[in-house]
């Protein structure tokens, strides 16, 4: 009886420290990011004998395999170009072909050139990408005006100036319609394309850093109100007519200077392929689309990868429990340590994937505001509160997004980040705590962080300084006598 309870003892210890290994192989498979992922996979494939599998290539518009063995087709690319034969062959010339006349070919358009829907089903394979993530967030009926406006894309990423009137003219649409299209366009990435001048696009991009919580309001007034003498550097006129200092003025302009781009595609083609600096597009982990019920979340992963324990090694493995085989002791170690390697692996992997599912689908619900209406719509969440709503600590929630990207309805890759506003609840309390205090003892950053921390906040200090002047909230010394400039100036006008 000693006996049995001992060996119960000892296979408890194996069967734990079994478990332990198997969680940290979790642990680390759920935290990797896409390409990390990717390389251990590969890795893993060519290590162990008993793991098989494919990598399929997925479309880069729909993120659906291309055609394969699992019977899943992507007809994105095929209907593209199926287009762009279909639209650039001439009347009666049944033997046309395109690829001789195509923009990668270096042939001619002809007296086609002016026509903006032949030009972009010229390009129709390149440019697809930036069409078919504007097409997602426009109505049905407007395709042809997304069609027009992606085809009047001149080399730069700009629109001609009277592109409304143009579009009005040539598709017999309601104006109304085409700026709608245009407004979904300049919502694209990257941040100013589809503007119909350079100011415009500038002010596109301070827009969107507006709604990423980096608003910079001056750059936006000179831009909007005195752009020409901005570009001259009359810094004097310009700042006796807005009653700033001069040196504010060349400030902003050293911002523009070096945060902004006149020309969105960075001369690049309108197709947009090779955007800005060059850098590899970014793979989301995640793609979120719009449904007739709302919004669904799908793991690309999934469908990039088809991995699963050879059938020898399941075949092998069940002639041991058998004892039908007959093997050296070595050669059975290593057909049940790899074959066990490998089912473990795809454990981890579908933990993975089960993981990020359940928290791409609370964000969903939690943020669906964001998703409908951009960062307007984005609420106060943390990854505690994500753990909360799905029973999972929230390290794990971590692992599962740090590193990782969406694809959002808009067209929009963002990091999983971009849910998160963990400082926003705190901005907001610290906003309150403010507009309650006695203006002749305005609490102190100190006084601000023992407050917090008794509402469970716990904040720095420092953080605090740094969360008041990002909202705009003057220090204790100088809220105290807020009222005093104001006095000053009702003296000065009395006289």
């Amino acid at each position: 009886m000693d006996q049995s309870l001992n060996l119960s003892g000892d296979m408890l210890v194996k069967h734990a420290q079994r478990l332990s290994i198997n969680q940290i192989q979790a642990v680390r498979v759920l935290q990797f990011p896409a390409q990390e992922l990717q390389t251990y996979l590969t890795g893993a494939l060519s290590d162990n004998p008993a793991l098989e599998g494919e990598e399929y290539e997925l479309c880069p518009i729909c993120h659906y395999p291309l055609n394969n063995s699992r019977g899943e087709r992507c007809d994105c690319m095929t209907r593209t170009r199926e287009t762009a034969d279909i639209d650039m062959a001439p009347e009666g010339r049944d033997d046309w072909d395109s690829s001789l006349h195509s923009v990668s070919s270096g042939g001619s358009f002809d007296d086609n050139d002016d026509d903006p829907l032949v030009r972009v089903s010229g390009r129709a394979e390149y440019g697809a990408g930036l069409l078919s993530s504007l097409r997602a967030t426009i109505r049905d009926e407007d395709a042809e005006i997304a069609e027009y406006l992606v085809g009047s894309l001149n080399s730069h990423g700009l629109l001609p100036n009277d592109i409304i009137e143009d579009a009005t003219v040539a598709l017999n649409v309601d104006t109304i319609r085409i700026e709608r299209v245009l407004d979904a366009l300049q919502a694209m990435d990257p941040p100013g394309i589809g503007a119909r001048s350079i100011a415009e696009s500038l002010l596109l991009q301070l827009e969107r850093l507006r709604e990423e919580g980096q608003p910079r309001p001056l750059a936006e007034q000179l831009i909007r109100d005195h752009f020409d003498d901005l570009a001259a550097k009359h810094f004097r006129e310009i700042a006796r007519e807005i009653s700033i200092a001069p040196r504010l003025i060349e400030i902003e302009l050293n911002f523009i200077s070096h945060k902004l781009h006149p020309f969105p595609a960075h001369g690049f083609d309108p197709d947009l392929s090779g955007m800005a600096t060059g850098a590899p597009p970014i793979r989301p982990d995640v793609v979120i689309r719009r449904t007739a019920n709302g919004f669904e979340a799908d793991i690309v992963e999934q469908r990039r990868w088809d991995l699963r324990v050879s059938s020898t090694y399941s075949q092998v493995r069940q002639m041991f429990k058998r004892g039908e085989a007959d093997v050296t002791k070595g050669e059975k170690a290593h057909v049940l340590r790899s074959f066990e390697d490998a089912k473990n692996l795809l454990a981890a992997l579908n933990q993975r994937w089960q993981t990020m599912q359940r928290v791409a689908n609370a964000l969903i619900e939690m943020q669906y505001d964001y998703l409908e209406r951009g960062p307007a719509g984005l609420v106060a969440l943390t990854r505690k509160d994500v753990g909360d709503k799905i029973a999972l600590h929230e390290s794990t929630v971590s692992r599962a997004t740090d590193g990782k990207f969406v694809l959002l309805p808009n067209g929009k890759t963002v990091p999983f980040d971009d849910f998160f506003n963990e400082s926003l609840q705190v901005k907001e309390a610290i906003q309150h705590l403010v507009e309650d205090e006695d203006p002749h003892h305005p609490y102190s950053d100190e006084q601000l962080t023992v407050l917090l921390k008794q509402q469970g906040m716990e904040v720095a200090r420092r953080t605090v300084a740094k969360y008041r002047e990002e909202i705009n909230i003057l220090p204790s010394r100088l809220r105290r006598n807020r009222m005093a400039p104001a006095a000053a100036v009702g003296v000065r006008t009395g006289t």
